[in-house]
């Protein structure tokens, strides 16, 4: 891959409403801004090659409002069951998979552990991300 967006999953509703943290859908207001954070996605980088997520129901909708904005159908976004609570040493690991891949590819997640990797694949310049955020990390630095 030559270019790793690295996507949060947008704002997701209250844990309280749900019995499973991985039920949880998205907010209003998180369905708004991923289509926004997806449009913009679409202005800067028009081509992507894969979308890869989170199976939880919140990074689910986020990636599926990603691949929306390609044109895609949401069956091309590929899920990853060790993307949910995973730990920065399993995304790296994802990520070292992922570079068999030629072009951009976006990784929808949650924190820690996309923070974690952002953080380290920047070099510390990634110290925090909300909600919806989106990290773009070169490859040079993705094949860490």
């Amino acid at each position: 891959m030559h270019t790793l967006i690295a996507v949060r999953h947008a704002k997701a509703e209250s844990a309280h409403l749900h019995t499973r943290d991985f039920d949880r859908p998205l907010a209003q207001q998180g369905i708004e801004d991923a289509r926004h954070a997806a449009a913009e996605l679409v202005r800067w980088y028009p081509k992507v090659s894969a979308i890869i997520a989170s199976p939880a129901l919140r990074t689910s909708m986020t990636a599926e409002l990603i691949a929306s904005a390609y044109g895609w159908n949401p069956d091309r976004v590929r899920y990853d069951e060790r993307i949910y609570e995973a730990t920065v040493s399993t995304l790296q690991d994802i990520v070292r998979e992922l570079d068999s891949i030629d072009g951009a590819v976006i990784l929808v997640g949650h924190n820690p552990g996309l923070l974690e990797l952002c953080f380290e694949l920047t070099s510390g310049a990634t110290t925090r991300m909300s909600p919806g955020a989106v990290v773009i990390i070169p490859r040079n630095a993705a094949a860490k």
